[in-house]
């Protein structure tokens, strides 16, 4: 079943793609006598569907304000450039930041330091957002959107099982205990990149062990990766909330936007999701999650998405209309449409618009810095892939005490 929804997302992710090639290429049909330093050719690498329709909202905006330019989309679903540099296309890369690292240590990528320079990102937007293009200390990607990871619950549904509303993510356990005894599963609503396993050791462990420098050995020797042995916290964490029975492998389930429908709805009490989905939750029912605080040496981090950066080759040909999509992006007038459009954004000014629960989420960008970013994007994907199977095998109660080491020797 998990492979049918793996499949189908797939699928719609490949028609949204296409759809966005066909409506530029019809819209340039005709032009082959323009100016070619008009055409920006953008390369999508990113197969989310949330980020893919954004992105396409945003490339709208920018054709209606801009209609001497010609957008030319290549998608590569998984085929990156970086496999072929010298043959790279495109003024733009719509990317992953796993693949940001690996094409600038190819030395694939332009420093964009003076375009977050000129946007004052660091003043006007979050620190996780200019966090997620950062790589050894230099700029080579700007975030698409963020995405906070929320836990969403059901006021109505709680008063069944006689618990208060949960504040804090310890007073969420008790509910996740609840439901566990009754054998009810929490459905994971988050973005298509990312792995469930990953995304739960994410939220409930991840400030338990501070993992925001380990990009710096990215695809490092096996040494340097065991040198982290703070890593192995997550592992022990996890395996005592198994032991008190607050989770196992069966707590949670892949999601989809119709298990939103169910906890607004009151057909479940919980679910664990991404603030992409605001505007759905924005209910007087509905509640979040205020604190993920799990220890006083280790301060609180939401973890949040970013699953598109935009970054340019250092072979772009057209570097300046490059750059002024991304201004675009970034200016005030497109931050505060996507913020209209009840999309929580990375600009601290078009997001003060939001109330009720999208407030709480704005708080939880404020307090966001380089340790909210997803450990999964700091890691190869071999140890992406052997992180999430050990947090599986925790879950089932076969927790060793070396998983870290353990993963780092099978990831050779």
């Amino acid at each position: 079943m998990a492979n049918f929804f793996r499949k189908k997302k797939f699928l719609i992710a490949l028609i949204l793609l296409v759809c966005i090639s066909i409506v530029f290429i019809s819209c340039n049909k005709g032009k082959k006598g323009d100016n070619k330093n008009k055409d920006l050719i953008m390369q999508v690498e990113i197969k989310d569907n949330h980020s893919l329709s954004i992105l396409r909202a945003i490339i709208d905006e920018y054709k209606k304000e801009n209609k001497d330019v010609n957008i030319i989309i290549n998608s590569s679903l998984g085929e990156s450039i970086m496999n072929d540099g010298d043959k790279q296309e495109g003024d733009i890369i719509v990317t992953s930041r796993n693949k940001m690292i690996e094409m600038q240590n190819k030395g694939l990528l332009e420093d964009m330091q003076s375009y977050y320079d000129k946007l004052k990102l660091d003043e006007k937007y979050y620190k996780v957002v200019g966090s997620y293009g950062r790589y050894l200390n230099k700029s080579y990607g700007m975030s698409l959107i963020p995405y906070t990871l929320e836990i969403a619950y059901n006021k109505d549904v709680l008063k069944k099982y006689n618990v208060s509303p949960p504040k804090t993510l310890g007073e969420a356990y008790e509910i996740m205990k609840k439901v566990n005894e009754e054998s009810i599963k929490i459905p994971v609503v988050v973005t298509e990149d990312a792995d469930v396993n990953n995304v739960i050791a994410a939220l409930i462990a991840g400030n338990t062990s501070n993992m925001y420098d380990i990009d710096n050995i990215y695809n490092s020797s096996k040494e340097k990766y065991l040198e982290k042995k703070e890593v192995q916290n997550i592992f022990d964490y996890l395996d005592s909330l198994s032991k008190q029975g607050i989770i196992n492998q069966g707590t949670f389930e892949m999601g989809n936007k119709a298990s939103i429908n169910k906890l607004t709805e009151g057909e479940i009490p919980m679910l664990i999701t991404i603030s992409y989905y605001m505007k759905e939750l924005e209910k007087e029912n509905i509640g979040l999650v205020t604190s993920y605080a799990q220890s006083a040496s280790i301060k609180e981090n939401v973890p949040v998405i970013v699953n598109g950066l935009l970054c340019i080759p250092l072979k772009s040909k057209n570097p300046v209309e490059a750059g002024k999509f991304i201004e675009f992006l970034y200016g005030k007038k497109m931050q505060e449409k996507l913020a209209k459009q009840g999309f929580l954004t990375g600009s601290k000014e078009a997001n003060k618009i939001f109330i009720g629960n999208s407030a709480l989420v704005v708080k939880h960008l404020e307090e966001s810095n380089e340790n909210s970013i997803l450990f999964m994007y700091n890691l190869p994907e071999k140890i992406q892939k052997g992180f999430s199977n050990k947090v599986k095998s925790v879950l089932n109660k076969k927790h060793t005490g070396s998983e870290w080491k353990e993963l780092i020797e099978e990831a050779g």
